[in-house]
């Protein structure tokens, strides 16, 4: 399989050999212990309704029930160990090493990346780059440490799905400009690797959870019977690997925001993996997918924050037909988020809207989706570095597909999860 994981790993090498044979070697710092940090995620879980897609089902939440019943698990949710190297003093690197229960490999690499970062100049301008395995800049939610929510223990659908299925190999440069109160940005990004991107969103739909995508990583794919895949999707592999470079082609993506007067943020972004459609390595397709993501950020006074995204866009892939391309599928989804702060804790309540629109051989392979999801979470402070978190999700959907591994189309789904996290 051609892969970009071993490129964009030579590029990341090179890229910290040669900062540390820079001049400025007074500024390394590679093994102190403040280059070190991490967190870990102790998770008790209830959940009814169906199998969850982790499991290869078409569960909308992290922890589905057993179909029969409520099913509780206890275990670390995740524990990432980041390494934040100082190799100049405008030259740093990010790596986090990731252990979930829900990957293919125990241990695996989250993001890996420099960041070139100097001092903004006296004119209010500054700019910055990054090159490695990361995520693009689209999540609002993902602040927390090693690129974890922190006002929920789950993120909206949007956000669940750049976890899973928008993580590049690339590079993307960063300029913005501060006057007064105010200040515009502009980012743009070229990459390799991502051309399943659309996969999963396709043939299970939508999803909330906040398992993410590694370098080596794989998640399952509903299996539904032969005669219901559009003729070519029978040489898919049952898993989707996130990260991999089927086609050669580079994708690009851009960033623009504008932080106003009056605690007012916008950001505009646009995606494209410039996927061939066509070209298949070991059963990961080609899919070419594009996407508009639209962000607010507003805090009206200093106890209330919220957030909120729009997407829309399009996947597609397979060779062309008379009626059109094998898949294609219109995808959207939008989320409001409200935070409020109670002194020391925080109560969060969200509610998502999303669907997928299928356009080719419905009436073969239907993947069609509509649904929609409430979330309230209460977050508490137990010590510094110590947090305790309870999250209600529920989650409604509209699939047929599900009909074809003998499931009712639609299904509701409530998750109830505490969360330990400790922060090192």
């Amino acid at each position: 399989m051609r892969r970009a994981a071993p490129i964009g790993a030579a590029a990341l090498a090179g890229g910290l050999v040669f900062a540390v044979a820079t001049p400025a070697l007074a500024q390394v710092d590679l093994v102190s212990p403040g280059v070190f940090s991490g967190q870990i995620d102790v998770r008790l879980s209830a959940s009814d309704g169906e199998t969850s897609w982790t499991q290869g089902g078409f569960g909308k939440t992290r922890y589905g029930g057993s179909g029969a019943g409520e099913t509780v698990r206890l275990q670390i949710a995740s524990a990432d160990l980041v390494w934040r190297p100082r190799l100049a003093w405008d030259l740093s690197g990010f790596v986090d090493a990731v252990a979930q229960p829900d990957q293919a490999h125990g241990v695996d690499l989250s993001e890996a990346y420099v960041l070139y970062k100097p001092l903004p100049r006296a004119d209010g301008l500054r700019y910055s780059a990054r090159a490695g395995l990361m995520y693009p800049p689209v999540s609002m939610e993902n602040d927390g440490p090693a690129w974890t929510p922190s006002r929920t223990i789950t993120p909206s659908a949007i956000d669940s799905w750049i976890g899973e299925e928008v993580k590049t190999w690339g590079g993307e440069a960063t300029i913005a400009r501060r006057w007064e109160d105010q200040e515009v940005s502009a980012t743009a990004g070229v990459f390799a690797g991502d051309d399943t991107s659309g996969t999963l969103l396709t043939w299970r739909g939508w999803a909330l959870h906040d398992v993410r995508s590694t370098a080596f990583g794989d998640f399952p794919i509903p299996q539904v019977p032969a005669a219901h895949k559009p003729f070519f999707a029978t040489s898919q592999g049952p898993y989707s690997r996130s990260v991999d470079e089927i086609d050669g082609r580079p994708g690009v993506y851009a960033r623009a925001e504008w932080r106003a007067p009056g605690a007012v943020t916008v950001n505009l972004f646009y995606y494209d993996n410039a996927g061939d459609r066509t070209s298949v390595v070991n059963g990961q397709w080609s899919w070419d997918t594009t996407f508009w993501n639209l962000g607010l950020r507003l805090k009206p006074d200093d106890k209330t924050e919220v957030l909120a995204q729009a997407m829309t866009g399009r996947t597609v892939t397979g060779f062309v037909t008379p009626v059109g391309w094998r898949v294609d599928a219109g995808f959207d989804a939008a989320y409001l988020l409200v935070s409020h702060d109670l002194g020391k804790d925080l109560v969060t309540g969200r509610i998502d809207g999303f669907q997928v629109r299928d356009h080719t051989f419905q009436t073969l392979d239907n993947n069609n989706e509509r649904g929609w999801a409430l979330t309230a979470d209460y977050r508490h402070p137990v010590t510094e570095q110590l947090a305790a978190l309870v999250e209600v999700l529920h989650v409604y959907s509209d699939r047929p597909s599900r009909a074809y591994v003998g499931q009712a189309p639609r299904q509701a789904q409530t998750t109830i999860q505490t969360a330990l996290k400790l922060a090192f």
